[in-house]
């Protein structure tokens, strides 16, 4: 039995990501216009047609495309996004319901902080 070393993996994430994108999907799609291919280079490059590429991941209504695991692991060994895809992952299944909701309840204290003091400064220009 061959043994191999225990890799290690160190994850820099946002937890914001599943609230722009509700599905990996979409943020799949969102990482296509990213990469240095275009997206007609990578659709053939994971045995896809341009159009089909399109269709699995915009999904439109009553489409029968999906983009499904084979397709996810061809786009993973073409681009070598495969930070950005754990990326995702983590951030929408790692986080407990309490942590996002302490986040949340952050961000809006912070917004409320902000737009107290832009108040302020457009009160005092008003003089």
């Amino acid at each position: 039995m061959t043994s191999l070393a225990p890799s290690n993996l160190t994850v820099t994430f946002d937890p914001a990501l599943p609230e722009h994108w509700k599905s990996l999907r979409e943020y799949i799609a969102f990482r296509v216009q990213e990469q240095r291919l275009n997206a007609a280079q990578l659709a053939g490059k994971m045995d896809l047609s341009p159009s089909t590429l399109s269709r699995k991941l915009k999904q439109p209504e009553g489409d029968t495309q999906r983009f499904n695991c084979d397709d996810l692991e061809a786009y993973i060994r073409e681009t070598k996004d495969i930070a950005a895809v754990i990326a995702y992952l983590v951030a929408k299944y790692m986080e407990s319901p309490d942590a996002r909701k302490e986040r949340a309840i952050s961000r809006v204290e912070d917004l409320a902080d902000e737009l107290s003091e832009a108040l302020a400064l457009l009160r005092g220009l008003q003089k």
